[in-house]
C-alpha cells in the first residue's frame, strides 16, 4: 500500500526532496539560500504558467467535443446537441475551468501526468511520445549551431569594427605593410558579409528559407529533404540481422541538418548582433583602458577583459534564446513536413481544439525556459564574482 502511494505520487516527493536539500543547505549558506529562492520561484512561475495556459485555452472558440462530434457527423451520423452535451460531460469539460485546472495541476505534480488527449484518445504522454524530446532536440542543436558561429565571429566584428582597411605604419617595412594589409582587408571584408549575413537572417522568415532550399532541391532534380528520412529507410530499424544501419543513419543525417539550419538561423544572426554589441561595449570601458595602459594589447587584452565579461550576459539568456527558437519550430515543421511536439501544437490549436495536449506541450515549452533559467543563474551566481556579489551581497 506504501509502495503503491510512492508510485503514484514519485514526481511530488522528489519535488519536495530537492526543496528540502536546499533548505537545510541554505541555513548555513548564503549561496544555498539563494538557490532555494531561486527554487521555489521557478516552481511558482510554472504554477502561474498553467493557469495562463488554460486561461488561454479557454477563449479558443469550442472545444474538442464540438470537434469530435463534427468529425462523426462526417461520417453520416446524425448528431444532436444532446450527443455534444454528452461527448462533452464524458470528457470533463462541462467542469468549470478553474476545477479542470486544479485537476490538471494536481495529476502533473504528484506523478507526472500530463492529463487525456481527446484528439488522439489516449493520454498526453503517449500522444507525445518523443516528440516533445525531439523538438528539444533540434532546438538544442539549433543553438548550438548558432552560439558556435555567432560568439567567435561575434568576436572578430567587435575587434574589427575600428580598424583600418590597410597598415599604414611607417615604422613597419614594405613587405609588413603589404602582409598587414592583406590579413586586416580579409578581416574587414569578412565582417562586411557576417554583417550582411546576420541582416538577412533577422530580415528573413525561417519558413521562407525551408521553402527555398525545398525549391533549390526540386530544380536540381534530387529528392528534397522533408521530413526525419526518406521512404526507403522510414520504416528500417536502427539495429537489424546486420548490426547497425549506417544507411539510415546516413539518411537521417541528410534530412535533419535542414530543421536545424533553418530554425538556427535566426538565433545566429540576433546572437552575431548581441555578441558583437557586447564585447564593442566592454571594450570602450576604463577597465580596458587601464589594463591597455599597463602594456596589456592583443589577444590576452580582448580575451581577458572585454570577451571574458561579455559572456555572464549571453549565458544567462539561453532559456529566451530557446523560447525564440522554438517559436520559429511549429511552422517550419509543417514546411518541412516534421511530426515533431510543434508540428502536434500547431495540429491541436487550429484543428482538434485539444486544450490538454496544446497546454500540456506550452508547459513542457515554459518547463525547459525556466529551468534553463534557473541553471543559469545559479551557475552564474558560483563563477562570476560580479553576479555573486549583486545577488549574494558579498
Amino acid at each position: 500500500m506504501v509502495i503503491e502511494f510512492f508510485a503514484n505520487t514519485w514526481l511530488l516527493w522528489i519535488l519536495v526532496s530537492v526543496g528540502t536539500g536546499l533548505f537545510w543547505l541554505g541555513r548555513d549558506s548564503q549561496y544555498f539560500n539563494y538557490v532555494f529562492n531561486r527554487y521555489s520561484l521557478a516552481l511558482l512561475t510554472l504554477l502561474l504558467v498553467s493557469g495562463v495556459v488554460f486561461v488561454l485555452m479557454e477563449v479558443l472558440p469550442g472545444d474538442c467535443a464540438e470537434k469530435y462530434i463534427a468529425y462523426k457527423n462526417t461520417q453520416g451520423e446524425t448528431i444532436t446537441q444532446a450527443d455534444i452535451d454528452a461527448e462533452r460531460a464524458r470528457m470533463g469539460l462541462d467542469q468549470p475551468m478553474v476545477v479542470r485546472w486544479a485537476s490538471w495541476v494536481t495529476d502533473l505534480t504528484l506523478r507526472g501526468d500530463m492529463g487525456f488527449s481527446c484528439s488522439k484518445r489516449q493520454s498526453v504522454n503517449l500522444a507525445l511520445g518523443d516528440r516533445f524530446w525531439m523538438s528539444f532536440l533540434f532546438c538544442m542543436a539549433a543553438l548550438i549551431f548558432a552560439y558556435l558561429i555567432a560568439v567567435p565571429f561575434g568576436i572578430l566584428s567587435a575587434f574589427t569594427i575600428n580598424k583600418t582597411w590597410t597598415d599604414k605604419n611607417p615604422q613597419h617595412t614594405p613587405t609588413e605593410r603589404l602582409i598587414n594589409s592583406i590579413g586586416m582587408s580579409t578581416q574587414k571584408v569578412l565582417d562586411l558579409v557576417l554583417r550582411l549575413v546576420s541582416y538577412l537572417g533577422l530580415a528573413l522568415p525561417n519558413f521562407l528559407l525551408a521553402l527555398t532550399i525545398i525549391l533549390l532541391y526540386v530544380f536540381a532534380g534530387e529528392p528534397m529533404p522533408t521530413g526525419l528520412y526518406s521512404d526507403e529507410y522510414r520504416n528500417v530499424p536502427w539495429f537489424g540481422d546486420n548490426g547497425f544501419s549506417w544507411g539510415k543513419l546516413d539518411d537521417f543525417i541528410g534530412h535533419i541538418w535542414l530543421p536545424i539550419f533553418v530554425i538556427g538561423w535566426s538565433a545566429t544572426a540576433l546572437q552575431l548582433q548581441t555578441v558583437r554589441a557586447l564585447v564593442v561595449d566592454e571594450s570602450n570601458k576604463l577597465y580596458v583602458d587601464a589594463a591597455r595602459a599597463r602594456g596589456v594589447d592583443g589577444i590576452a587584452l580582448w580575451a581577458g577583459y572585454p570577451v571574458r565579461h561579455s559572456i555572464s550576459p549571453l549565458v544567462n539568456s539561453i532559456g529566451f534564446d530557446y523560447n525564440r527558437v522554438f517559436n520559429d519550430l511549429p511552422i517550419v515543421a509543417v514546411v518541412i513536413g516534421l511530426t515533431d511536439a510543434a508540428a502536434l501544437l500547431i495540429e491541436a490549436l487550429s484543428m482538434t481544439n485539444d486544450q490538454e495536449l496544446a497546454a500540456a506541450i506550452l508547459f513542457l515549452v515554459a518547463l525547459v525556459i525556466i529551468s534553463m533559467n534557473f541553471f543559469t543563474d545559479v551557475i552564474l551566481a558560483a563563477i562570476d564574482p560580479r553576479v555573486r556579489k549583486s545577488v549574494l551581497g558579498n
